[in-house]
């Protein structure tokens, strides 16, 4: 497959990885809640482990998306399937991780 071809099925998924990994490493490095929650939310509990929860969400959902990308060449629907099954876990996750962690 040539690279226009490759780039056309999975360009948005591998864009979307890469957003997902910056903001993954900017929350890890730089310990920035506001980056990802916003500056009128009020502060977070414990910020340590709100940044590791955080980051180790994004980055599980940046996983899927790379292996979302790889399965549009195999299945669409089973790309598709396998990344609402993602999302929806990473939801219930971030809305555990905000009730134990957030403000």
């Amino acid at each position: 497959m040539q690279s226009e071809g490759f780039l056309e099925v999975a360009g948005i998924p591998l864009l979307l990885f890469a957003v997902l990994v910056y903001y993954g490493v900017r929350l890890l490095v730089m310990k920035d809640v506001t980056a990802i929650r916003g500056k009128h939310k009020p502060p977070v509990k414990d910020t340590a482990m709100y940044v590791k929860s955080a980051s180790s969400l994004i980055f599980f959902l940046a996983f899927a998306t790379l292996v979302m990308a790889f399965l549009m060449f195999i299945n669409t629907y089973a790309a598709l399937g396998e990344f609402i099954a993602a999302t929806l876990i990473m939801g219930i996750l971030w809305r555990r991780m905000e009730q134990k962690y957030g403000g």
